[in-house]
């Protein structure tokens, strides 16, 4: 009978992972063919093609799908065996951790984690990727080890801890010509013009509670992230409705002013989300741990 071991197991997973036999091939240090002979073995254990060719790529059949997850688990139990240490040395560790965040964490977080890093774990490397539709099949895959943000659409499936909660309030600059510094209405709000922020994942939308209030916005730009939002409120009479932990690190530019939300937007919790292959990594759980003690931290709000 024919038995799948680590190998031919690892051989299925960079299949999945880079939908290309020649690029398992070469991350394995193997011949394309003989890549292509083991995947045929496995193919016929199941019987079934595992992956079809569309294009150059190699997509997973739907029982490819269902296997996906159990070989990663499996794998990654084999690698927890092979390399167990009771504790994880981040003062001699040189390894990359890959995590996805919104522009606002670029922002916000980056700095208090590349603090850390500097006196805790000099060598610690950090490849930071965008959050997209693909992040959550990329943190199956082993692509990414964590993703931090507002993600609702991981609630099922990813482990997940909240680190701290998050709310909106209202940007403007400092010698706005209509607004008194401390005191903006609901009436005020809606007569300004409003830079519109179309964040895409990640973010709460605040467009979704005003539909609802049936209230509409004087929208004068859209622009697709947060993260040249100051420059433009600085230089207009515009105002936007920003996360407070972004309003405070665009504040120390020093012409801009903020003011408590005259809607009642809802508040959200930023989370930490990561697979389950990962959970039992001595390394990951350093990392989650960092990020816990560094953000669970953020000091509560002035303004309420």
């Amino acid at each position: 009978m024919f038995e799948l071991d680590c190998k031919l197991l690892s051989i299925f997973y960079y299949i999945y992972k880079f939908k290309s036999v020649s690029s398992a091939a070469d991350y394995l240090a193997m011949s394309q063919p003989a890549v292509s002979n083991i995947l045929n073995k496995i193919r016929a254990h199941y019987n079934d093609p595992l992956f079809l060719r569309i294009g150059n790529e190699m997509i997973p059949t739907e029982l490819s799908k269902q296997l996906f997850p159990l070989v990663s688990e499996a794998l990654n139990k084999v690698e927890i065996i092979n390399n167990f240490t009771i504790n994880f040395d981040e003062q001699a560790s040189h390894q990359q951790f890959t995590i996805a965040m919104t522009d606002v964490s670029h922002l916000v977080l980056l700095p208090k984690i590349s603090q850390y890093l500097k006196k805790h774990a000099p060598h610690i490397k950090l490849n930071v990727r965008a959050i997209t539709s693909e992040t959550s099949y990329q943190m199956a895959n082993g692509e990414i080890d964590l993703a931090v943000g507002f993600l609702p659409q991981l609630e099922n499936g990813f482990y997940q801890q909240k680190l701290f909660e998050q709310y909106y309030v209202v940007l403007a600059s400092k010698d706005h010509p209509r607004l008194t510094p401390n005191h903006l209405t609901v009436e005020q709000y809606l007569a300004e013009s409003h830079i519109d922020i179309d964040a895409g994942i990640g973010h709460y939308h605040i467009e979704n509670e005003l539909l609802n209030l049936e209230l509409k916005r004087n929208i004068l730009m859209r622009i697709p992230s947060y993260l040249g939002v100051g420059l433009v409120v600085q230089e207009t009479d515009a105002i936007a409705t920003v996360p407070y932990y972004l309003s405070e690190v665009l504040l120390a530019r020093g012409n801009l002013q903020i003011f408590d939300a005259p809607i009642a937007f809802p508040s959200y919790g930023v989370k930490q989300y990561w697979h389950m292959s990962c959970h039992h990594k001595t390394s990951h759980q350093w990392l989650r741990h960092m990020c816990y003690e560094i953000f669970s931290q953020v000091n509560e709000p002035h303004l309420r």
